[in-house]
């Protein structure tokens, strides 16, 4: 595995700036407004890193796909993998150092996220308001980590099953949307039936259970259809795939 190659090229292009310096901007503003603001529109005139965070995950489930998917599909959407084997002919030691590659950057986006938030909670809470809530950090540590870590496994599963830059954000993206308003239904018409489907593609309520250590077997099964199943498949189709 070459994910030193991997990330060089994920890094070195025009667009990954772009979408990086836009994505950095995001977080920051988010963080500001989320940090900033709470001393004025909370009780207390305090603010909660939690709160912070919490706010943040919305850009993120946006930037987290965006980053990740093209790292693991991107060389097959524009037809560079091919020389990409003709360099590396082990195809599974290119897709796990690919997916090595997806998750230090996974990683170091929510990092950078945590840090802004802290800064922003700090700099609100402490110099605008009347102090600054950090204990909370704790579950930042677990719920919150847990939701970005689904986001991150179902971004990385769609780009290995689709290899597809488009269709793999498309998906990651597209699935949590399509399962939250599935939800909202189920409860607006009480249908049971509706709900349980929800329950078992729910892979965000499936992570903050394992992570709050409340989990079922019924949790793992949004695990296994959104991640373990298409990983396995888009593996089997990217050891098998010709290349036209």
């Amino acid at each position: 595995m070459r994910p030193d190659l991997d990330l060089r090229a994920a890094l070195d292009t025009r667009g990954a700036a772009i979408l990086l310096t836009l994505s950095l901007f995001a977080l920051a503003g988010t963080a500001a407004l989320g940090g900033l603001l709470q001393p004025s529109l909370m009780e207390g005139r305090t603010s909660d890193v939690e709160l912070t965070v919490v706010l943040m995950t919305l850009p993120l489930a946006l930037i987290l796909p965006a980053v990740i998917v093209p790292v693991v599909a991107g060389e097959w959407s524009d037809r560079s993998i091919q020389n990409t084997f003709l360099q590396r002919p082990g195809r599974a030691g290119v897709l796990g150092s690919k997916t090595l590659t997806a998750l230090v950057l996974a990683a170091g986006i929510v990092l950078v996220t945590v840090l802004l938030a802290l800064g922003a909670t700090w700099v609100g809470g402490e110099l605008l308001g009347e102090g600054a809530i950090l204990s909370t950090l704790d579950g930042v540590l677990t719920t919150q980590l847990a939701v970005l870590g689904a986001t991150v496994l179902l971004s990385l599963s769609m780009g290995i099953l689709l290899q597809s830059t488009v269709l793999g954000i498309v998906a990651a993206i597209g699935i949590p949307f399509v399962v939250s308003t599935a939800g909202t239904l189920a409860v607006a018409f009480g249908s049971e039936t509706l709900a349980e489907i929800v329950r078992a593609l729910d892979l965000t309520a499936a992570a903050v259970a394992l992570a709050e250590g409340r989990a079922g077997a019924f949790e793992l099964l949004p695990l296994v259809l959104l991640v373990l199943l298409p990983a396995v498949l888009g593996t089997r189709r990217w050891m098998r795939r010709e290349i036209a």
